[in-house]
């Protein structure tokens, strides 16, 4: 299967990481939203993709997985929808006009981005935006579920 996730994600405290090329950043306690795509079979297939981010150990490749690694950050959902069609930017632009939503590090999980994202990382602060987020999936996709949610 192929389609389009979100990640929420909960930084439970304040934290300094290093990223990547991008540098060394402060991530505030809040709640996170990274969106990405995963249009490929086997290993680079939906299931596979998001799997692969709920693991704690794994080859840092991307910048999401330095800030996943992190002892602080939980992710606490994943929203997914089938898609062919690559719509990583289409909904990561209608997270981003969620009231509340800022961009936290520009160029973060964006550096392949066509669509000016700025960033594919959105920071809402102590609000758990979840409802919000499969509301933004279902008007796109005409649907979204949580199909991760840890207790």
């Amino acid at each position: 299967m192929k389609g389009i996730y979100t990640l929420i994600i909960l930084v439970n405290t304040k934290s300094r990481l290093k990223v990547r090329k991008l540098g060394y950043f402060n991530f505030k306690k809040g709640y996170y939203a990274y969106t990405g795509s995963a249009l490929g079979n086997g290993a680079t297939s939906l299931k596979r993709r998001v799997a692969r981010h709920l693991k704690k150990e794994k080859p840092k490749n991307w910048h999401i997985d330095f800030l996943l690694a992190n002892k602080n950050a939980k992710v606490t959902a994943v929203i997914t929808a089938e898609s062919n069609v690559n719509k990583e930017c289409q909904i990561n632009n209608l997270i981003k006009n969620i009231q509340g939503a800022k961009v936290p590090i520009v160029g973060f999980g964006a550096s392949d981005c066509k669509q000016n994202c700025k960033s594919h990382l959105i920071y809402f602060g102590e609000e758990n935006v979840k409802e919000k987020i499969v509301k933004a999936y279902t008007r796109l996709f005409g649907h979204g579920e949580p199909i991760f949610e840890s207790k």
